[in-house]
Order: structure tokens, then sequence, then C-alpha cells
């Protein structure tokens, strides 16, 4: 598939539709060639301001000046980039794709206001009007334009952007045969780096463990693995509020993003994500993040208990038994038995819907709470192996670097919690 045709597809179309819900901001992608901006190739909400501005010549030669500038800078360095458009107002610019052959689309945040920073909006916009020779009189509020965390949308792009490359992977390997996906698939706990594995490359915010601890009934574990994902985000050295704010919006959007692609009924979710960047955008401890967090995602959790649907029984009583049996050793052919079902069909509804097999979602059970208390305790390496359920220090020490990428004692240094 061209990359223009993949744009223009409602795969395409949802995603970016409900990255602008979860910004809270408008969302355009253009394609530039040089210094040509092509038409909008999709757009999401517009406020007022910009309606004005672009509805006159040299509004849009202003609108089209500070994109490309931003696109040309984003591209150059692979990651978004923040800037100040013209009237004052600020926008996030950042590749579409990761991909060389989709090189020139480009996705654009904005306008918002920057909630560290909630004045200077009407006289921005007014000095903006005076260089293109223009007078606001009555003809728009900014009242449509949101006041949004700094760090929210840069991370918000970066999720975007995932999001799609996934999908593009997705679309670029339907050439490959049934068998040779079968293949693939057999061959997977094989392969630590395999492409695509939400499993396999680490995901500081957890999204598809939150997503899989909900969909098996699991609050406390999905609650867990929340406040890891924010405590991460500390590392060894004390992190401002804003990166918090925009680590857990990010957390939340990547889980319900993995609910979706599990098949999991995310509604109640979306009904509660406006609200939800409003109470991250005031928060001010930790707490108040995990609060505002856990209540978008009780929804979820909810109904993945009550519609079969949405999440099978079987998969909460799966959790049940495994739980029942942690941190002792846990096989899948005595799950199996006990829920009347053949092992692969459990290795392949796990692998479908989370992107895991059964000894991986175990492992990573272990390895969660092997997490929280080297964070959280002076327990030696070794003795930590033992709770988790794994007594011998060289396999803990493997299977911890295999879903982190770093040993125990390199995560405790980086994140123990200090006192």
């Amino acid at each position: 598939m061209i990359p223009l045709a993949f744009f223009q597809s409602s795969a395409v179309e949802r995603i970016l539709s409900r990255a602008a819900i979860c910004s809270a901001v408008p969302l355009s992608l253009h394609y530039f060639e040089g210094d040509a901006e092509a038409s909008r190739i999709l757009g999401f909400g517009q406020c007022a301001a910009c309606r004005f501005v672009s509805a006159r010549p040299e509004g849009r030669q202003a609108c089209h000046t500070s994109r490309a500038r931003a696109a040309q800078s984003s591209m150059r360095r692979g990651r978004g980039a923040a800037f100040v458009c013209h009237m004052g107002f600020g926008c996030v610019s950042a590749s579409a794709l990761s991909y060389p052959e989709a090189a020139g689309f480009v996705l654009t945040f904005g306008p918002f206001f920057p909630a560290e920073e909630p004045r200077g909006l009407e006289q921005g916009a007014e000095t903006g009007l005076e260089h293109l020779g223009l007078t606001r009189g009555e003809s728009f509020s900014l009242r449509d334009i949101h006041v949004v965390p700094a760090g929210a949308l840069p991370e918000m792009a970066g999720w975007t952007v995932e999001a799609l490359d996934r999908l593009w992977r997705e679309v670029r390997s339907d050439s490959i045969s049934t068998a040779e996906r079968e293949t693939e698939e057999s061959h997977a706990s094989a392969s630590p780096q395999r492409t695509g594995s939400p499993i396999r490359v680490r995901n500081a915010c957890h999204g598809v463990e939150i997503a899989a601890a909900l969909a098996g009934g699991n609050q406390p574990q999905a609650r867990a693995l929340l406040r890891a994902a924010l405590e991460e985000c500390r590392g060894s050295a004390r992190t401002r509020i804003g990166v918090r704010r925009a680590r857990m919006l990010a957390a939340v959007s990547f889980t319900v993003e993995a609910a979706e692609r599990a098949e999991l009924s995310a509604g109640p979710c979306w009904e509660r994500f406006g609200p939800f960047v409003g109470e991250v955008a005031q928060a001010r401890t930790d707490e108040d993040l995990m609060s505002a967090g856990m209540r978008v995602l009780s929804g979820l959790r909810r109904r993945a208990q009550h519609n079969e649907t949405a999440a099978p029984h079987d998969l909460v009583e799966l959790n049940r038994l495994v739980m029942a049996r942690f941190p002792d050793k846990v096989t899948l052919n005595e799950i199996a038995e006990e829920l009347g079902q053949h092992p692969t069909a459990i290795t392949h509804r796990l692998q479908r819907k989370f992107g895991m097999s059964f000894s991986e979602y175990v492992g990573r059970l272990r390895i969660d709470k092997a997490k929280e208390l080297l964070r959280r305790t002076q327990l030696g390496a070794g003795e930590v192996a033992v709770r988790v359920g794994v007594g011998d220090a060289s396999n803990f020490n493997k299977l911890f670097r295999k879903f982190e990428g770093m040993t125990p004692l390199e995560y405790r240094e980086r994140f123990r919690k200090k006192r």
C-alpha cells in the first residue's frame, strides 16, 4: 500500500480522531515536499481563531510558514517538535510515520495554551493579527482554545505515531501467507526483539499489561502497573509535575489503545476521557494523577467483567487461577485442564488479544511484582527473586533483562523510591 492510500484509510482516521479527542486539541495531517505544502489530507477540529485567519490569503500563508518550519524540524530530528505559531499559540509537529517511504507526511497538534503559563493568550492573538494587517473585532473568541499541560502533547504525538507505525506494519504484512504467519507466531518466544510485539519492546507506560490485568478482573494489578508507570517516570531525580501529568495521560491512552486492539469495549473510557484530561491538568500530586487515571480505566474493568463479547469469562477465570498459584510454579497444562480448554487455545487467545504467550503472561506478573519490591524495599535481588517465584538468581536476571532491558540492580538504581 502506498502511504497516501494508507493515510486515507478508515483505520488511520479512527486513530487520528481518537488522538484529537484524547489530546483535547485540533489535529491535522499535511504533506510537505520541500517548501511546498499540499492540501490538508485529514483534519479533526478547528478553533474559531484558526478559521478566521485561514479564510484570508495572508493568514493561510502565515499558517503554512509556521507549519513548514516546524515540519522540517520534526522530520530532521525524527521526533515531535513543539512550536509557537504566528498567532502566539502552542502547537506540536511530528512526522506521521517513522518509515522513510512516508517522509513528508506530518501531524500538527494545536493550537493550545500551556497550562504552566496560562497568560498572554489575548495579547498574543492581537499581536498576530496586527502583523497580518487584520483586526479581530467580534469575529471570534478564544474560549475554544484549550489549556493543556505543555508536556502532554509531545507524549500524545509520540503515542499517535507509534500507533500509526504499528498499523503500517500490519498493513504491509498482509502479503505474508497464512502459513508464514503461523510459523512466525510459533517462534515468537524465541525472538525477544520481534518487531511490533507490545510485550517485548519495553513500554514505559505498561498499556498492554494494564489492559490485560483489567480484562482479567485484576484491578489491584492494574493499579500497581499504573503506579509503576508513574514512578518510573521519576527516575533517580525529582521530576516536574508537568512531566508526570504527561506520563499519566500517555499511560491511560496506551491502555485504552491496547484495550481497543484486544477488542474489549472501551466505551466508558472514551466517555470519561474529556473530564480526565482536565483532571490531569489540575493534578498536583501523584495521588491526584492515580485517582484520575483509575477513574477512566475502571470503566473498562466493569465492562470487561460483565460483557461476554468484550472479554470472555474464561479470561477472568484464567487470571484467577494463575493468581491463586502465584508466586509458585504455574503450568499451562494445569490451567488448561481446570478451564477445560486445550493449552494451544489459551496461548492463541493471549497472543491475539495482548501479543503475549502464556509463559510471557506469567513471567510478566513475576517481573512486575519484582519491580515493585526493587523500588520500595531494601531486599537483595536474590530475596526478590525468591518472593516472585524465581528461585535461581541467574534465571531471574535473564527474565528481568528480557522484559526490562536491564538487570534488577540497574533497575533499582534508576527507579528506587527515595525516602
